[in-house]
């Protein structure tokens, strides 16, 4: 076989099966036909001196580099095996040392696309401002592996007059850190963020009293009449209050995952991942009432054509002082359905389900609201001694 050159390869023409035209000058130089004949493409097969194994490198495209640029690149492979060391290792290793050279506000952006973005939709927004207002101002022209953990507490320091806020952005830190070490921009085992402790803080969970309730509804009835443009969103909160979904469940619902004979609607992507939820007698009354929009897929359309509503807050707002209802967000319909469930007698277990907890560890923070409905319970077996 000849020297490769640039009139053997254009030659080369395909075969039944992908094969190499070798060169002679370099040992494992050649350049692979693939049977389909849409590529010829240079590489270099070698013997590692650290494994004893079979490697090759793909040196690049015939057309994109020419026959002489991948000799060249052959013969500096060849001299780095001949010096002991395995190529393909020591690209690895360069690649890894450059991911972690990389200025964490370019990683991070890449962290959210690639993650925050995929698996926290319902929290993209706010994500979005943490890392806006004070992630990337305060660590964005660092190198990502000279981050330590001493930053880290400088950071949550800045931010001890918003402890809240300080936690949510150490939260979304730990595992941007996490991240880094499973996609090899950190060498394992050194997250910052290990062992730093996040503020205390005094988790109030808000539950609707029934006079709450009474009035809620009311006023979110009353909205209906004064705005009729609110139809869709006094409709998605009721919704939500029927059924305890999260409120972007609700709001990115769509008729082909309505099924309402069967009683349930299908949520093919939640933040526990697909899952369905049944429906109750006031949840199928509601959507069996609804319009539909034409053209729209979505059950609680907007104002953009085939899209969903895309802003209800201002609503939300309006109908609490109308029910004289405070410190209520919305995501705390989904509380008071777990309480009232629970005050009816459903078992922890099947609230947790009901939910679309993706375990029920994260359902016992209502379980002393359990506790309380089973204190009445062990009052009626009382009588039975009395």
């Amino acid at each position: 076989m000849p020297k490769l050159t640039k009139a053997l390869i254009d030659y080369a023409s395909p075969k039944e099966k992908n094969y190499i035209v070798w060169d002679t000058e370099i040992k494992g130089f050649g350049c692979q036909i693939l049977k389909s004949g849409s590529k010829k493409t240079y590489v270099f097969y070698y013997w590692s001196p650290l494994t004893k194994k079979k490697g090759y490198i793909k040196i690049g495209c015939h057309g994109n580099i020419t026959v002489d640029f991948a000799r060249n690149a052959a013969k500096k492979l060849a001299a780095t095996v001949a010096s002991g060391i395995d190529p393909k290792k020591e690209k690895e290793e360069k690649v890894i040392e450059e991911k972690q050279s990389i200025l964490f506000g370019d990683y991070f952006r890449v962290f959210m696309d690639k993650h925050v973005l995929v698996s926290y939709k319902d929290m993209g927004k706010k994500n979005i401002g943490y890392t806006n207002l004070y992630i990337l101002p305060y660590f964005a022209q660092k190198k990502l592996d000279d981050i330590s953990s001493r930053d880290i507490r400088d950071f949550l320091d800045s931010l001890s007059h918003i402890t809240t806020t300080a936690n949510r952005c150490f939260a979304l830190l730990s595992v941007a850190f996490k991240k880094a070490e499973d996609w090899e921009y950190l060498p394992p085992k050194s997250n910052p963020c290990t062992g730093v402790k996040k503020y205390k803080e005094n988790r109030k969970q808000r539950f609707l009293s029934d006079g709450e309730l009474k009035r809620l509804e009311d006023s979110l009835m009353q909205q209906l009449k004064e705005q009729p443009a609110s139809y869709c969103t006094v409709n998605a909160l009721f919704l939500a209050l029927y059924t305890g979904c999260r409120i972007g469940e609700i709001l990115n619902l769509k008729w082909e995952n309505v099924h309402l004979e069967d009683q349930y609607i299908h949520l093919p992507d939640t933040k526990t991942g697909e899952g369905a939820r049944p429906l109750n007698q006031k949840a199928i009354e509601l959507l069996s009432s609804m319009n539909r929009k034409e053209g729209n897929p979505y059950v609680f359309y907007g104002k953009v054509p085939g899209q969903p509503i895309g802003e209800i807050k201002r609503a939300w707002k309006s109908i609490l002082k109308r029910a004289d209802i405070k410190d209520f967000r919305i995501h705390d319909l989904r509380h008071s359905f777990a309480s009232f469930a629970l005050k009816k007698g459903v078992p922890l277990v099947h609230v947790s389900k009901l939910l679309g907890h993706r375990n029920i560890a994260t359902t016992m923070r209502y379980a002393h609201l359990e506790l309380e409905q089973l204190k009445e319970s062990t009052n009626i077996v009382n009588q039975v001694f009395a």
